[in-house]
């Protein structure tokens, strides 16, 4: 393995340890958002949907929703590179 090929797999390691992070804080964002509505520790379909729905469409979660697409572009990217490279 050379080594241009040896980074560009522990850059890609990175940026999906990144948005591993990013999509695991809005999941649990959306699920804390359901345990609240129901008040019970699990919360049934109807609270979940709607958890789901606002994280998709709200205000509240643009930012991370942003994030999320950005970092995903940037892992399909260096995923292609990689590819490349082999």
């Amino acid at each position: 393995m050379n080594l241009p090929l040896a980074a560009m797999l522990a850059f890609q390691a990175i940026v999906f340890a990144v948005w591993i992070v990013i999509a695991f804080r809005w999941l649990f964002a959306m699920r804390a958002d359901a345990v609240a509505e129901s008040g019970r520790t699990l919360p049934g379909l109807g609270p979940t949907l709607r958890a789901f729905r606002e994280g998709f469409t709200g205000a509240r979660y643009a930012r991370q929703r942003l994030w999320l697409g950005v970092s995903t572009v940037l892992l399909l990217a260096v995923s292609y590179l990689t590819s490349l490279m082999t």
